[in-house]
């Protein structure tokens, strides 16, 4: 599949909108009235939407998945670690030592104390989402089915941006009883001008990202391009919506109507992940560089030649600890020196680093055969929790043993192969909180903490101050 084109006007146009923000802008606005004015003057129909989604996609890139934001899932847990020193100093210092400072920052760099550029990146993608779905609505007649298609992405691009900030911001779902917790403020409006109220519960705004999903799911486009959102990678998201919700019925129905859509890799496994020649892939982000009129900055150049944090020994051991299981080959080194190589060089020619040339992975195949494992097993089903495990391990080592646990030793095993599989993919922290489970470093850095009680009011980011004096937001304790 060829990466398809960016309209230069398009992402242009975008940069103008999301590129003007003044030293005191606020999170939860889009940008200032010069911004709205280019954007309200150059989508003047369908075609115009479809190349302004064009850069929510562009956006979505470079600021969701920016290298710190895409690395802290799993640094802040216990797979990936910094480098101390690295470059003059030790690269999100405060996130690993779960001591974030709340303050008006809006950068990604490795160097802040929070993760406000993560915050700052999803709402700007929130807000670009919800003018496509207006523009698409106001053109609808002049293709009905075009115009649902941008819709839809555009729902499913809104839904994955508020869950990945509730999963950043907020205690899991599971937190209180009926989760009625703070969760984040939802925006269901493109104008910077309008307020943008409190925060809902956790509940309120796992039913919201449902609801857009599920009406995207509707009325989008059976295609089979993995670029961009579409009715399977919606479905898939929802399934992961569902599994961090607990609600293992739905989470298990969908993971398994994906699976049947998109099967597992076999051949070319794991050598083929994340290029152009993966067919696991369901919804996967291509690089961009200056040619492109956006730049992305994925992380594995950070594993790599410009080495800022490294595996630790913990899942080291994991992924070595069967000499012929495939997954090996996604570090190398030695003892506290491990160097993950999990991402391949060079998919799409003309990026300054290879390092940063492959297709950033949002959901794939196998996360759908786990959950549905993890599923079936809450759903005490344990010969299917035990196929789709099997389906994994298998795969990875045509010649291991099937398995033969059951009850509380065969969720251990599904906890350790989603963890083995899904590594440096940025889900781990999310995984512990929802599992309800301590993060425990056996070779946490000198002089860093080594472990974190579940629960924790650490485990999740501070809400940036500018947020709170603008709005009065409420933060998350201990912050």
């Amino acid at each position: 599949m060829k990466h398809p084109k960016r309209p230069i006007s398009a992402i242009f146009t975008f940069i103008l909108v999301y590129g003007t923000s003044s030293c005191t802008k606020k999170f939860l606005d889009d940008q200032n009235i010069t911004g709205t004015l280019i954007r309200e003057e150059y989508v003047t129909d369908l075609k115009t939407t479809g190349e302004y989604l064009n850069g929510v996609y562009a956006t979505m890139s470079t600021s969701m998945f920016d290298a710190a934001n895409t690395i802290y899932p799993d640094l802040i847990a216990d797979n990936t670690k910094p480098i101390a020193g690295a470059s003059g100093t030790t690269p999100m210092q405060f996130q690993y030592n779960w001591d974030q400072q709340p303050d008006n920052s809006q950068s990604t760099s490795f160097n802040v104390n929070n993760c406000n550029g993560l915050s700052y990146g999803c709402y700007q993608v929130i807000r670009g989402s919800n003018f496509v779905i207006q523009a698409a609505d106001r053109y609808q007649q002049q293709d009905i089915a075009r115009a649902d298609d941008l819709k839809g992405q555009a729902l499913a691009i809104r839904a994955y941006a508020h869950f990945t900030l509730l999963n950043v911001f907020a205690q899991p779902y599971g937190f209180t009883p009926d989760a009625s917790h703070p969760g984040i403020v939802l925006i269901r409006t493109w104008n910077w001008t309008d307020n943008a109220g409190q925060r809902n519960t956790v509940a309120e705004c796992y039913q919201s990202i449902i609801d857009d999903l599920t009406e995207a799911i509707a009325i989008l486009t059976p295609t089979s391009n993995n670029l961009t959102f579409n009715q399977k990678s919606a479905k898939s998201l929802l399934a992961r919506v569902y599994l961090y919700k607990n609600d293992f019925l739905n989470a298990k129905n969908l993971s398994v109507e994906v699976i049947h859509a998109v099967p597992l890799m076999t051949a070319g496994y794991p050598e083929n992940l994340f290029k152009f020649e993966d067919t696991e892939a369901i919804l996967q982000l291509p690089p961009a560089g200056f040619a492109n009129q956006y730049l992305t900055n994925f992380a594995s150049l950070y594993f790599k030649s410009f080495a800022r944090f490294t595996a630790t020994n913990d899942i080291a051991d994991l992924l070595t600890e069967d000499p012929e299981d495939k997954r090996k080959a996604w570090i190398s080194g030695d003892f506290d020196q491990w160097t993950i190589t999990k991402f391949p060089e060079g998919v799409t020619p003309g990026l300054d680093f290879p390092e940063q040339s492959y297709l950033q992975p949002v959901i794939r195949s196998s996360e759908m055969y786990l959950t549905a494992a993890e599923a079936y097993h809450q759903l005490n089903n344990q010969d299917s929790a035990v196929y789709y495990l099997d389906a994994i391990r298998f795969r990875a080592n045509p010649n291991t043993s099937a398995t033969t646990a059951t009850g509380n030793d065969l969720k251990v095993l599904i906890y350790k192969e989603r963890r083995k599989e899904l590594a440096f993919e940025g889900l781990r922290i999310f995984d512990l909180l929802r599992w309800k489970q301590s993060i425990i470093r056996k070779d946490a850095l000198p002089g860093s903490p080594k472990e974190l009680p579940y629960p924790s009011s650490h485990a999740i980011a501070p809400i940036s101050l500018l947020d709170i004096d603008s709005y009065s937001i409420s933060q998350n304790p201990e912050y």
